[in-house]
């Protein structure tokens, strides 16, 4: 199915709370019975692992917990044997002890003639001979409502689970001991290579360290009318091509280098001028038509693209919105260039040491309204905390973020997110190691800067610029296994990313 999304074509993501809302909602106030639900995540969840392993039947185990999540992996089971496979479930709790429809899912199975074998204490070493024989494992132990960490014979299982090589793992909705919401791994975790998550997806599944628990995810929709969606709402955002090729500005044809705006680069200084000269490149490449490159004094040699501007004589007139920060410094002509353009009233991209002064200086703490991009380091100094605080919970990080600055701001690493006050944190599934190179911040900011400067606002410049170089990142990398990559090329790939979103994203 095509994932539910928003008018402009974004996928909504929704917690764990909204999700539990959502199934609540259709089954109580609409009276669609919760087993039709189940049902249809089983289904669907066995539909995901015929699309990896096709029609040909094998050996299965299905882990099975005490609650609706165990109910699910009881309908997967039984919709297995029905395509000719061999399945055993492995149960933490004996059906006596299961309710509702996980029971009834249960002992079904058992009329079936299905076989569940309950581990006691601790799982006994005589499953690890079906789970090392497996060629599916389905985790169906817990689900969305785990808030502690996984202890005892499910710890056990998960353990023998993840040690299982041959098998393809599959989590039913998200895996055992990932925080749905979050992302964080409550203490054990089962890896999976495809998760099927119902209804929506869920944002723990697109950032660290639940993204690479997750592997494939596969939406399985489980018939949440539209209705229930829109009135309990989903707090997130997932990028898709769609959604960004609806955000690029115009092309009128009769356009001109005055029209597609010009991008002022504050940055530079001394022996950093190649960060300076790659964002005015990159603002370049993505559409603007003119980008001026301002350092105090005369510029060293640079591409002939770019025009120059001395600060000592203030900020040139012209340019439609400025980038600062790339190779800035700390001196006291970066903080009185970085004090000129936060007076000015024009819109700011504000990078690298522009967000250093910004951190440790209290008046220069007004970047409301403008973009920001820091990587974990500098938003750890933004909001006086560690990396580690950051990373634990990037979500948490970049609402914090946004409180606190009042900007646009784009919380960059392997799945940047980007965020804005009042508007759905969008996270980029966009993961590229080609992008592990210096330079390539510098050409993300000029990026985001010269779409605002052919018309953007902020958020939806921010939106498209993070998309577009995160994919330039990786048509840079081909052929070179994302290795060597250089922010030059960064920059030069971004016409052929937009050209393919022009012509409809192959």
């Amino acid at each position: 199915m095509r994932a539910p999304s928003d008018g402009r074509g974004f996928e909504l993501l929704a917690t764990a709370d909204e999700v539990r809302e959502m199934d609540r909602s259709t089954i109580v106030d609409l009276g669609l019975p919760g087993r039709v639900l189940m049902e249809l995540a089983g289904a669907g969840t066995v539909e995901a692992i015929a699309a990896r392993l096709g029609d040909v039947p094998g050996q299965a185990v299905v882990l099975c917990g005490g609650g609706n999540n165990g109910g699910d992996g009881y309908v997967v089971a039984r919709h297995l044997v029905d395509r000719g496979w061999e399945v055993v479930c492995l149960a933490t709790r004996a059906g006596s002890e299961l309710s509702g429809d996980a029971r009834a899912n249960h002992d079904l199975w058992v009329a079936l003639g299905g076989a569940v074998r309950v581990t006691g204490p601790e799982a006994p070493a005589s499953l690890r001979h079906a789970i090392d024989h497996a060629d599916v494992i389905v985790d169906a132990l817990f689900g969305t409502g785990l808030g502690r960490a996984i202890e005892g014979p499910a710890a056990e299982l998960i353990a023998m689970a993840n040690a299982a090589s041959r098998a393809l793992r599959v989590a039913v909705d998200v895996p055992s001991g990932v925080d749905a919401t979050t992302g964080r791994a409550v203490g054990p975790a089962f890896e999976a290579a495809v998760t099927a998550t119902f209804g929506l997806a869920k944002p723990g599944l697109y950032t660290a360290p639940g993204a690479g628990l997750a592997g494939e995810v596969v939406v399985v929709g489980i018939a949440f009318p539209r209705r229930v969606v829109d009135a309990v709402g989903a707090s997130y955002r997932k990028a898709t091509a769609r959604a960004i090729a609806s955000l690029l500005p115009a092309r009128p044809a009769e356009g001109h280098k005055g029209t597609f705006g010009h991008v002022g680069v504050v940055g530079g200084f001394g022996g950093k001028s190649g960060a300076g000269q790659l964002a005015g490149r990159a603002a370049l490449r993505v559409g603007a038509g003119l980008a001026t490159w301002v350092t105090p004094g005369d510029a060293p040699q640079r591409a002939p693209e770019l025009m120059h501007h001395d600060l000592r004589d203030g900020l040139p007139d012209r340019p439609d919105v400025f980038v600062i920060g790339p190779g800035l410094g700390d001196d006291e002509a970066a903080t009185a260039g970085l004090a000129s353009a936060l007076d000015d009233g024009r819109p700011l991209v504000l990078d690298a040491d522009a967000l250093n002064l910004i951190a440790t200086q209290r008046d220069l703490q007004r970047a409301a309204g403008h973009v920001i991009t820091p990587h974990p380091r500098e938003a750890s100094r933004l909001l006086d905390t560690t990396v580690e605080g950051v990373e634990e919970d990037r979500l948490a990080a970049v609402a914090a973020l946004v409180q606190a600055t009042g900007a646009v701001v784009v919380l960059k690493g392997a799945r940047t997110v980007v965020a804005a006050p009042g508007e759905a944190p969008v996270i980029f599934d966009l993961p590229t190691p080609a992008l592990a190179a210096g330079g390539t911040g510098d050409v993300l900011a000029g990026a985001i800067g010269g779409l605002v400067a052919q018309g953007l606002a902020p958020f939806d410049a921010a939106r498209c610029g993070v998309w577009l170089h995160a994919h330039a990142g990786r048509l840079a990398g081909l052929g070179q296994a994302d290795r060597g990559v250089l922010a030059t090329e960064v920059a030069d790939a971004l016409p052929r990313v937009i050209a393919d979103l022009v012509n409809g994203w192959s």
